[in-house]
């Protein structure tokens, strides 16, 4: 049988492109959020490795502190893809971000549409947004392209 996978569009915020979704419908296992945006620095630095890496962990102790009254597993994946190669100040970088969340299976959430779901992923999302990256004082996000 051929595992299917779905993807669902959400409206979180103005300046990030985001949705959510799974790889196999049918067993519903994991779930992965994306996020995607421009973003301009503020100023030009040597290293840009530093700051990206921060970026995730921010990212990741942001999941990490929602994670508790959810349906998700306390692990996850956080790859965020931005090019430190190319930053450079009046330049927009593409910033994309994909998340795991592994559904823990006492929780029994077997729909991807689910109103417990739904609700984890948007309170996720928004910490994300607002708490790691809009506080940075590093790059100015823009709209991204709908």
């Amino acid at each position: 049988m051929l595992k299917q996978g779905r993807e669902v569009k959400t409206q979180v915020s103005d300046l990030f492109r985001t949705s959510y979704g799974t790889v196999d419908i049918t067993r519903l296992k994991s779930v992965f959020l994306n996020l995607s945006s421009w973003v301009e620095p503020h100023k030009d630095l040597e290293k840009w490795d530093n700051t990206i890496n921060s970026f995730k962990t921010k990212i990741k102790k942001s999941i990490q502190s929602n994670l508790k009254e959810t349906p998700f597993k306390c692990q996850s994946i956080v790859d965020l893809d931005l090019r430190a190669s190319g930053i450079r100040t009046g330049k927009r970088s593409f910033l994309r971000c994909e998340i795991t969340l592994f559904l823990d299976s006492g929780k029994k959430v077997k729909d991807l549409k689910s109103p417990t779901l739904i609700k984890s992923i948007d309170t996720i999302t928004n910490d994300i947004i607002n708490d790691s990256l809009l506080k940075t004082k590093t790059f100015t996000f823009y709209k991204a392209k709908k």
